[in-house]
């Protein structure tokens, strides 16, 4: 991480800076002495204006330290504070825990989505922080939904763990990483229109194809080759082959069956696999940087299915209802869903019922393929 302090941060409506004394007034009687602000607070409201001016003088002596980050947020037209954010940072987790706070006055008009939505890729991006995450206790479903809208994702309820000014209630606990930060920002721009699916393959494997389609003996003896090759941090190919073949197997039956059901028309009885838009986890997971991209638009609706992540995975955990859908009804759910693509595609859960997720696409058409082999088989001559 990067130590470079509270540094101002300016947003449409806001300004985000550093507190000096002159804020005593307006952080006692904006929200450090209302209990109704502070009683989703971790610490008591002030009892005199005398006590908020202590605490400030503190705030500021601690901006010298650089790993100190602390603001006050003030609005730009008036330049009063209206409320805080603060992140403590813990060293050895490289991981920033936001708090933060509103005068009433100021609640349901987006400021708090604001700040926090501006403080996030400072972190990220400036600090170089690996994690943000936040807690709020259970009754405090107005922190929570903020801390949604920022792009942090739920990651838990921890029963009856908090003990607040209301009495013993569930702690709800947010998190993001820097990883998934990057990558929904990589994905901010993508809309239907522009689409596209990408397929990463292991070093050593033939560009788009499915070894699935080998006989078996073939598809045994290709493997061995695969995992003598292989960068990828699971060798599938190697001890693992004879389980994941069959495995493999029955997920493409399956998969086969149900996209026929949803009115698919398939060439093929083993598709080509790619993911929708990109992500880098893949390429990290393999080992090599080697992808080819497709658009989407050109491709028919009843040649290529979608699945929410690994298929294959979501079989070996019994999810095999209503979760292969054609180009028509995938597309239809996320205009439905009022989120932009790389948020919909975030949102679904991941492994585990993780966050961050991602699209498996299955093409059960060669023919869009047959350009993108040549360039790749040209490309490798030169």
């Amino acid at each position: 991480m990067r130590d470079i302090g509270t540094q101002e941060i300016e947003t449409d409506r806001l300004l985000l800076r550093r507190f000096t004394l002159n804020d005593t007034y307006a952080m006692y009687n904006n929200w450090a002495g209302d209990e109704e602000v502070t009683s989703h607070l971790p610490w008591n409201s002030h009892k005199s204006m005398e006590e908020t001016g202590r605490y400030i003088l503190q705030v500021c002596q601690t901006y010298q330290n650089p790993d100190f980050y602390h603001w006050a947020i003030a609005l730009k037209e008036k330049e009063q504070a209206i409320g805080f954010l603060q992140a403590e940072i813990e060293k050895n987790t490289d991981c920033a825990r936001l708090s933060f706070g509103l005068g009433r006055q100021w609640w349901n008009k987006g400021y708090m989505k604001e700040a926090v939505g501006a403080v996030v890729p400072y972190l990220f991006e400036k600090v170089q922080a690996e994690r943000i995450s936040a807690c709020c206790e259970g009754n405090n479903r107005t922190a929570g939904k903020v801390l949604l809208r920022c792009g942090l994702q739920g990651e838990g309820r921890l029963r009856r763990a908090w003990c607040g000014k209301k009495g013993i209630t569930d702690l709800l606990c947010y998190g993001l990483l820097r990883s998934d930060y990057l990558r929904l920002k990589s994905m901010q721009t993508l809309d239907i229109g522009s689409l596209y699916i990408t397929n990463y393959r292991e070093a050593g494997g033939l560009p788009l194809m499915n070894i699935m389609r080998l006989p078996e003996e073939e598809a045994f003896a290709f493997a061995g080759k695969l995992a003598e090759k292989t960068t990828s941090k699971n060798n599938r190919y190697g001890d693992y082959f004879a389980r994941y073949y069959q495995k493999r197997k029955a997920t493409e039956e399956w998969l086969y069956e149900k996209f026929c059901q949803g009115g698919g028309k398939p060439k093929n009885r083993h598709p080509i696999y790619f993911v929708l838009g990109e992500d880098p986890g893949f390429q990290t997971f393999y080992g090599t940087a080697d992808s080819i991209r497709i658009p989407l638009r050109d491709i028919a609706a009843d040649e290529i299915s979608f699945t929410p992540r690994d298929s294959m995975h979501l079989k070996d955990m019994g999810m095999t209802e209503g979760i292969v859908w054609n180009k028509t009804a995938f597309l239809d759910m996320i205009e439905k869903s009022g989120k932009r693509v790389g948020e919909y595609i975030f949102s679904l859960p991941g492994f585990y019922g993780n966050p961050g997720s991602y699209i498996e696409v299955q093409l059960w058409n060669d023919d869009y393929l047959d350009a993108y082999i040549n360039s790749n088989e040209s490309t490798k001559e030169e």
